[in-house]
């Protein structure tokens, strides 16, 4: 509950009671008034219409014989009458004839007729004589109205102050009526909320709102109740269910560690497995690099030593480039796997790709032979002639790489006759790009994966390792790698390398 002051209900409602009850009549006092004080000046002015009506009817004779003193005699009757304040007899053009008492000037009468202010009546009557124009003019008191209004507002306040005590008796009794139940029930709103005893209810009865309210307030106090006796029973079984679970967890647990300690030492040993592993690939790789360089070194003695025909230095260089060809795949196996986490460090030099592909078609003239396949190399849409250049950065063994998988993948799937297209050329950009062109098309099969891992179609011996190697590669380099195909238009795979 709120410490802040609070104002019972009960009070608010009596106060809203007397507030109402006052206001009532305080505007029907005044409302009253009103036509009372208009009713009052209405009588005021009929009576003075008619006595300078009657005035002006005894004023004849005076008027038309020039009699002033008689006119004068006339008004002074009207000392009678305590009310009239003064009187005047005016001519046509204005001339008093004859006055009594404080008489209205004639500038403020503006023909017979009546002119009301706040406390006085003017009331200007024609005399029927032959002099026209003229008129007797009286002012009428009107300070009767205040007294009026005074003793009204006196017999008001008597009979306010009346019903203010019998609306006070009222008030209160409805107070305590409507306000009891309320403050008792603030009353054990208040002890809930600080003892959190449900327990506790409202004793009031009645077939109003209030007793509704009351009602609905102890059926919630009793629902609360019963919902923290269900909350209570389910807390006690949720933590039997915690320490039961608790016992099972440090069972768990101790198991956990004891595989825990299990894989550790299948760790180490499989580490310690895999250490022996890499040291006997190492020694392999290392005897089958030595072992080539035997295959590698002769035919390079054979070459420069001279005094071989022309088939001979063909056959020697188709050796050593497939010695290259072998040192490269022993390169490739470290080399692949470092490339697929991205910690390759690569060695950009400037790689003469017009070299590289002349070599490759020396490496790869037993497998065209064998296959009726024509490579073409071209450079800007001439074929080459072997004294051209095209430089790309990169790196040289990883590039003759790529360019051996692309080309030989392409005349693998080439028929007899076939001719397998490989271009150099800038694009619109002047990025240096690669195309190996075949008229062959992709099987619909393996489109959309070709560049994966694994995925071959219709290859004995295939792996589906080059493709998916060669883009590895153009990757590292940082260079795109597309591959268009088409039952008319054959495959295309195109390489645009960074500038």
């Amino acid at each position: 509950m709120s410490d802040a002051k609070m104002t019972p209900l009960g009070r608010k409602i009596a106060a809203a009671i007397l507030g109402t009850t006052l206001l009532a009549l305080a505007l029907s006092f005044l409302l009253n008034a009103l036509p009372m004080i208009h009713a009052y000046r209405q009588e005021g002015v009929d009576k003075a219409r008619s006595l300078a009506e009657l005035m002006a009817a005894s004023l004849a004779a005076p008027v038309d014989f020039d009699d002033p003193k008689a006119a004068a005699e006339n008004l002074r009757t009207l000392s009678l009458n305590p009310g009239v304040l003064g009187a005047a007899v005016y001519l046509g053009d204005g001339t008093a004839f004859a006055s009594y008492g404080a008489p209205p000037p004639f500038a403020a009468l503006a023909g017979p007729g009546v002119t009301s202010a706040l406390s006085s009546l003017t009331v200007a009557a024609a005399v029927p004589s032959g002099n026209k124009g003229c008129m007797v003019a009286l002012t009428v008191s009107l300070a009767g109205q205040w007294d009026f209004l005074e003793s009204y507002l006196i017999s008001g306040a008597v009979i306010l102050l009346g019903v203010f005590v019998i609306s006070l008796k009222l008030a209160g009794k409805f107070r305590r009526r409507l306000g009891d139940p309320l403050r008792e029930l603030t009353e054990v709103v208040g002890d809930i909320s600080g003892s959190r005893d449900y327990s506790r209810r409202v004793e009031y009865r009645s077939n109003d709102e209030l007793g509704v309210l009351v009602a609905e307030f102890n059926a919630m106090l009793g629902r609360i109740e019963d919902r923290d006796a269900r909350l209570n029973r389910h807390r006690e079984m949720l933590e039997q269910r915690v320490e039961e679970r608790t016992l099972q967890l440090k069972v768990k647990q101790l198991e956990l560690l004891k595989n825990n300690r299990q894989l550790y030492s299948e760790i180490q040993r499989r580490a310690q497995a895999e250490m022996i592993r890499e040291e006997v690939e190492r020694i392999n790789r290392h005897d089958l690099k030595s072992g080539l360089s035997l295959v590698i070194g002769y035919p390079e003695l054979l070459l420069q030593q001279g005094d071989l025909s022309a088939e001979q230095i063909k056959l020697i260089k188709r050796i050593r480039a497939a010695g290259y060809r072998m040192l490269d795949m022993i390169r490739n196996h470290l080399d692949m796997f470092k490339m697929e986490k991205g910690v390759y460090s690569l060695n950009r030099l400037p790689i003469d790709l017009v070299q590289t592909l002349c070599d490759l078609e020396e490496e790869l003239a037993p497998q065209l032979t064998s296959g009726g396949v024509r490579l073409a190399i071209r450079l800007d849409d001439r074929d080459v002639v072997g004294d051209e250049t095209f430089t790309v950065s990169g790196e040289g063994p990883l590039l003759r790489t790529m360019c051996r998988n692309l080309v030989q993948n392409a005349i693998e799937a080439s028929r007899a006759g076939d001719e397998v297209a490989v271009t150099l050329a800038h694009d619109h950009a002047g990025r240096p790009c690669l195309t190996v062109t075949n008229p062959t098309p992709v099987p619909a099969e393996i489109r959309e994966r070709f560049f994966e891992k694994y995925v071959t179609h219709g290859k004995e011996n295939g792996t589906g390792l080059g493709t998916y190697f060669a883009a590895l590669i153009a990757r590292t380099h940082g260079a795109d790698i597309t591959m268009n195909t088409g039952d008319e238009t054959g495959t295309t795979l195109r390489i645009t390398f960074r500038r």
